[in-house]
């Protein structure tokens, strides 16, 4: 299957994660660079994670999955759980509601999966092999963190002020 890239505003929308792992930490993470509401379900969670309640950055729900905790005016799911029964549940719940739904290492069950993402402040640079192997991708990724350092982060800041301000009369396919 090859997969339509996209980046998504997820700014202020309802993400749910099911699990409290490292794994879902990771999520996290991303979807809060990403400025989601993000909403963790799970019985237990990592310290990592309850960190971040500590602080009021997530919210989170202290139980098992059940039908009916994907309420409409979610966005996106992530199943990250260590029960497989429990993500296809998940995955087959979230598609009933038309969600966007990412099944951690069950592409099959999902419709839409992550590639590994470089960030440079407005730099986004992801790579993928539609799922068939994420740690190329991520080899990938680390190859390009030496290409593009950190100074793309500035650049790319400048070249958005000056195409803003339209000092920079360059077409957009050269930028």
């Amino acid at each position: 299957m090859t997969y339509y890239p996209i980046c998504l505003d997820i700014k202020d929308k309802r993400c749910v994660i099911v699990g409290g792992g490292k794994v879902a930490f990771r999520k996290v993470e991303s979807l809060l660079e990403a400025g989601a509401k993000v909403i963790v379900i799970s019985p237990e969670i990592s310290p990592s994670l309850q960190k971040l309640v500590d602080k009021n950055k997530i919210t989170y729900l202290p139980q098992e999955y059940k039908f009916g905790d994907i309420k409409e005016g979610t966005f996106l799911v992530i199943a990250a759980s260590d029960d497989a029964q429990l993500n296809a549940k998940i995955a087959d719940d979230a598609k009933r509601l038309n969600l966007l739904i990412n099944v951690v290492d069950a592409p099959g069950l999902c419709n839409f999966i992550l590639p590994a993402t470089l960030r440079r402040g407005s730099l986004t640079i992801s790579v993928s092999t539609s799922g068939k192997s994420p740690a190329l991708a991520k080899k990938i990724k680390e190859d390009l963190q030496n290409i593009y350092g950190t100074e793309y982060e500035g650049l790319v800041n400048s070249l958005g002020k000056l195409r803003k301000s339209e000092k920079l009369k360059v077409k957009s396919e050269k930028l």
